[in-house]
């Protein structure tokens, strides 16, 4: 009632979609034998990441109220002082972090939906090693191929600046004209930013004037996108809003949590295209272009890692001074 109420007064703001959401989230995320199995299932589907931790579920202690599981320690992943005594690398975290998610998003579908500070924690072994705790299995996104497959071609399309693409498959994924607001809601970045080809640059480019002048007046349309996307698309967003203020947290100004996802978009779209080779022929030219691809992806990231070493950029400096 409140809701519409509010929609009533203030027509231009759609909340319902929140309200669908919430009623269909939370009877789920209060199930505590289906949260414990997806921790079993999300622990074999990445049994292949070794510095992934799972808690294990006691299943004979367990109920759809109680659910037992293993203890495990670490400290939370937004925790700077626990991370530096303990002498761990944010960006080996932030690193490890972004391969989960991206391959959970891109390759498998199955997307943990809740990765607040709180559920994510990080410990050093031993022997020097990492470890990724996850914890809080009650809420995943169980994407189906076509949106993994349209969301990938998507994010694709921005690689490319593919205004075209971008506006294709937004509208494949119920947005349409709004293609620009939904490219600029999933990479954080404005869409200068995007058509110019620099999304590789740090969390803060969205400045503090940006968002105090323009944000607000684009409400009403992200009202709208919200409305009518892929309802899929709600749990993926909210993943990456809650991911990148951890990578902002961690301080993360390299660039590999970007290069690590663009390889999955890039695995994404082409295992796709291969799926639907019908000759030899196609498919071995669907695997050259795939890593001719994630070649030039590759060399991109070098040439940018060359640029932003402190030492050619101080070299560059030395010359242009000397003229």
């Amino acid at each position: 009632a409140l809701v519409k109420l509010v929609s009533w007064v203030f027509p231009e703001f759609k909340f319902s979609w929140l309200v669908k959401e919430s009623k269909r989230n939370i009877p789920i995320e209060l199930d505590f034998l289906q949260e414990g199995h997806n921790a079993e299932k999300v622990g074999k589907m990445f049994s292949h990441l070794p510095w992934l931790k799972v808690p294990k579920i006691y299943w004979d202690l367990s109920t759809s109220r109680v659910l037992t599981m293993e203890y495990l320690e670490g400290g939370q992943v937004n925790d700077l002082t626990y991370i530096r005594s303990n002498k761990i690398n944010p960006y080996e975290v932030a690193d490890k972090l972004s391969r989960l998610y991206s391959q959970m998003i891109f390759i498998k579908g199955f997307v943990h939906s809740d990765p607040h500070p709180g559920n994510i924690l990080v410990k050093k072994t031993a022997n020097g090693e990492i470890d990724i705790i996850l914890l809080d299995h009650g809420l995943y996104a169980e994407l189906s191929n076509d949106f993994r497959w349209e969301y990938s071609k998507l994010w694709f399309s921005i690689l490319n600046k593919d205004k075209e693409g971008m506006r294709q498959h937004s509208e494949n994924l119920g947005v349409g004209n709004l293609y620009f607001l939904l490219a600029c809601m999933i990479t954080g970045r404005t869409w200068d930013a995007i058509m110019s080809g620099h999304l590789i640059i740090k969390f803060s480019v969205l400045t503090k004037e940006y968002r105090d002048k323009e944000i607000p007046n684009l409400l009403p349309q992200i009202s709208d996108v919200l409305e009518n996307i892929n309802r899929q698309m709600l749990l993926i967003l909210k993943t990456n809003d809650l991911m990148r203020g951890v990578e902002f947290t961690l301080k993360n100004d390299k660039k590999t949590s970007f290069l690590v996802m663009s390889r999955c978009v890039i695995k994404s779209v082409y295992g796709e295209r291969l799926k639907l080779c019908k000759t030899r022929l196609a498919r071995w030219r669907t695997v050259v272009l795939e890593n001719w691809a994630l070649l030039k992806l590759s060399l991109y990231y070098t040439y940018l890692n060359v640029l932003s070493n402190p030492l050619l950029n101080n070299f560059l400096i030395f010359v242009k001074k000397t003229k």
